[in-house]
């Protein structure tokens, strides 16, 4: 997906608050996990039942087929790229074991013909289940060698888990230390446990949801915020940064009708002269600068005070030199009725060019919804006063894919000091994990999304500065 388009969907829709998939409060792994070359917050794969932590900087993508859902975990260290896959098998074996599984595993690598090196075929055992772990080097066809690793756990009689990894041999002796550090933190979770832990995340996000007055709603009125968007360079160099966009958000007390900046308020009827909290975002992607390729975004997001109804307008235009073309998605959630108790939600996407018009409805949740512009402010409604901490869960519209999933959030103070406050935050129980922090007073400083991308406050004299240095802007 071209890094603005990403930019126009995940960071609009998932927000600038804000992967199945759950972040746990730090267990005693967590302290070791940093010096092991590991993510220090615990994965977990809520259909799979597994919760573990993974090699640091890993992306982390979901794939369901045939109503089952596999994992796959790929990245990159020491210049050598690297993936996992992990998924759940049935076995047709008789006598189905772990060990069986990998001697299965043997006679199809045998039956290709090609040689073979075993590097490690050794039963694991996590917590009171045992597996096998088995590491093969392997030609290819094209006589180039992989090391293949495969450990294998039951889950019952007859599934297992497997987790299979693939990287070149020449990298396996320095990636395997990191791969065996991921394997111990490894912990299966039974199905009723699950089930618990979304429930109580639930109910604590409800909790949440009911402490969002309009006086509470109204705190997040002030300044507007830039943003910096771009992928870190490995050099450490700001200068060497690839330039991915910037953002502005700000948040307002506006009528119902200024969705629509085309509109004079002394047209608005009743209904859009209700008031209510309005979130502006305005951004720019970079899609090729040289061919001066660009994505604009203009969103607002509005929500009545008493939570009731929202609305918004998200208007995406793709500019290729002096051609554009626009796309938009409106929204429209309307109050509770007998019918529908807790509403109905209508998002619309359209094209003036393309002469289409394609909308959808939802039934809302009967708990733990949050409106957009409460998605992208959540790490500002929350309190900062240690009297919350843990994890919340909440529904809301995602943008991106286009449905209302579970997200699930962890907040709790900055480990540093600093009197910031963390919020990590998988926007669906099948994706990746954002982290974001907030100051004291409650303004985003950082976003780092599971593909590494950073959205972190600038000022804007020095966002404009550093483009214009960078030739991303005409002097």
């Amino acid at each position: 997906m071209p890094a603005m388009l990403r930019l126009a969907t995940t960071l609009l829709a998932t927000s600038l608050a804000a992967g199945p998939t759950t972040t746990q409060p730090a267990d005693e792994t967590s302290a070791n996990a940093t010096a092991a070359g590991l993510d220090p917050a615990p994965w977990v794969a809520e259909p799979l039942g597994l919760q573990m932590h993974v090699p640091a900087g890993a992306v982390i993508t979901a794939q369901v087929v045939q109503g089952r859902v596999s994992y796959l975990i790929s990245g990159t260290r020491g210049g050598s790229a690297w993936s996992m896959r992990i998924g759940s098998v049935t076995s047709t074996l008789a006598q189905a074991s772990a060990s069986a599984l990998v001697d299965e595993q043997f006679r199809a690598v045998e039956a290709t013909g090609r040689p073979y090196r075993i590097l490690a075929n050794e039963p694991r055992r996590y917590g009171d289940v045992d597996g096998q772990l088995l590491y093969l080097e392997q030609t290819l066809e094209t006589e180039a060698k992989v090391s293949n690793g495969w450990l294998i756990l039951p889950t019952s009689p007859q599934t297992f888990l497997v987790f299979f990894i693939v990287t070149g041999a020449d990298h396996f002796g320095r990636l395997r230390p990191v791969f065996d550090a991921s394997f111990a933190t490894i912990k299966l979770r039974s199905p009723d446990e699950m089930m618990e832990r979304r429930r109580a995340r639930l109910a604590q996000g409800q909790a949440i949801i009911k402490t969002f007055s309009p006086d509470r709603l109204r705190s997040v009125l002030g300044q507007l915020m830039w943003y910096r968007i771009y992928q870190p360079a490995a050099s450490g160099n700001r200068d060497d940064d690839i330039e991915l966009g910037y953002l502005s958000m700000q948040c307002s007390e506006a009528m119902r009708g200024a969705v629509d900046p085309q509109r004079s308020p002394d047209t608005y009827s009743t209904m859009e002269s209700q008031p209510g909290l309005m979130v502006l975002i305005e951004a720019r992607g970079v899609l090729d600068a040289q061919a001066k390729r660009y994505l604009d975004v203009q969103g607002r997001y509005w929500m009545a005070w008493d939570r009731s109804e929202e609305t918004w307008s998200n208007l995406q235009t793709h500019r290729d030199g002096e051609a554009s073309r626009t796309v938009a998605e409106t929204g429209i959630r309307t109050a509770p009725e007998p019918r529908f108790p807790h509403g109905t939600l209508t998002v619309i996407h359209s094209s003036k060019e393309r002469f289409t018009r394609d909308p959808k409805e939802w039934s809302i949740p009967n708990e733990a919804y949050l409106s957009q512009p409460e998605v992208f402010m959540l790490g500002s409604l929350l309190p900062r006063d240690g009297t919350l901490t843990g994890e919340m869960a909440f529904y809301y519209y995602d943008s991106r894919l286009q449905r209302l999933p579970q997200r699930v959030d962890r907040w709790e103070p900055a480990k540093d000091g600093s009197g910031n406050w963390v919020l990590t935050t998988q926007p669906a129980l099948d994706a990746g994990s954002i982290t974001q922090t907030f100051d004291s007073a409650g303004h985003r400083i950082k976003r780092i999304d599971a593909n590494a991308t950073v959205t972190q406050r600038i000022d804007p004299a020095e966002l404009r500065r550093l483009w214009l240095a960078k030739g991303l802007l005409a002097p």
